[in-house]
């Protein structure tokens, strides 16, 4: 499994992994990964868990001086764009049999700390994740939409402020300038009344302690709710709904949420027109 190598080949190695494309690249689901030893993160992050956030997977190894090399941008990136809804996840796969020293947890754990590495890593000592996402070389990227597709892939070095580090960055802010549905507001008819009903997208939840709002053109306003919540009455389990007379006009009428991502982490309020 080769790496990408420096200085001039570098060059040419990144301008087939990494192009600047006139139109864009082919899209496709990303597989889910289904790793179980993280690191810098309480448990198990998931794909479907991610789904509203967008995820730049990082294939490296410590042992790697290209990946070490590359290490200050995605750093960088993470301070940046953190808030903004991008997860970094580095996906740690030894280049070398075990015995080396990279397949040790507590070796990896050590290389984080020494690299200044705050974002989740998981380890991919056999490769699993590697051969999933057809991985080739070190280090090698994987950028992810909140819808859960690939949009962009490359490898090879780069370093904060250079031509590669300007690509990844402005593809990471396009990424992240999606705006994703994070609730399907369903109005459903039910004899001369109507239900207006709120579904999270896969991956969110609705706030219970702030709950929905409708918000109609003539200034009244209804609160939606359902009784099915978590034992600590943070969030909803079921969609929260409201009835309200049939003859209403809905015309001009906003929803109001807060709306969390799946580990509470980042909560947000959105409003949705009817």
């Amino acid at each position: 499994m080769p790496r990408i190598l420096v200085a001039a080949p570098l060059l040419l190695l990144l301008q087939v992994f990494t192009p600047s494309r006139p139109h864009a690249p082919a899209v496709r689901p990303a597989p889910p990964w289904s790793n179980t030893s993280w690191l810098n993160v309480d448990q198990p992050l998931t794909l479907e868990s991610l789904r509203g956030r967008v995820v730049l997977l990082n294939f490296w190894t410590f042992t790697c001086y290209n990946c070490t090399n590359t290490v200050p941008s995605l750093v960088d990136f993470d301070a940046r764009f953190r808030d903004q809804g991008l997860v970094i996840i580095g996906m740690h796969d030894p280049e070398f049999p075990p015995g080396g020293g990279e397949h040790d947890k507590s070796n990896v754990q050590r290389a984080l700390l020494d690299h200044g590495i705050k974002y989740p890593n998981a380890q991919d000592n056999d490769h699993a994740t590697w051969n999933l996402y057809g991985i080739r070389a070190w280090p090698s990227f994987v950028l992810i939409d909140r819808k859960g597709n690939i949009r962009y892939e490359g490898a090879g070095e780069f370093h904060v402020g250079d031509q590669w580090y300007r690509q990844w960055e402005g593809r990471i802010q396009e990424l992240l300038a999606e705006q994703v549905a994070s609730v399907d507001v369903r109005v459903i008819p039910s004899g001369d009344k109507v239900v207006i009903r709120a579904v999270a997208a896969p991956g969110l939840k609705i706030n219970a302690r702030l709950a929905p709002q409708l918000e109609l053109a003539s200034g009244r306003t209804e609160r939606l709710t359902s009784s099915s919540v978590t034992a600590d009455s943070a969030y909803f389990t079921a969609p929260p709904e409201v009835t309200i007379p049939g003859n209403t006009r809905l015309a001009g009428a906003r929803l109001r949420a807060s709306i969390c991502d799946s580990s509470a982490a980042v909560c947000r309020v959105v409003t949705i027109s009817l």
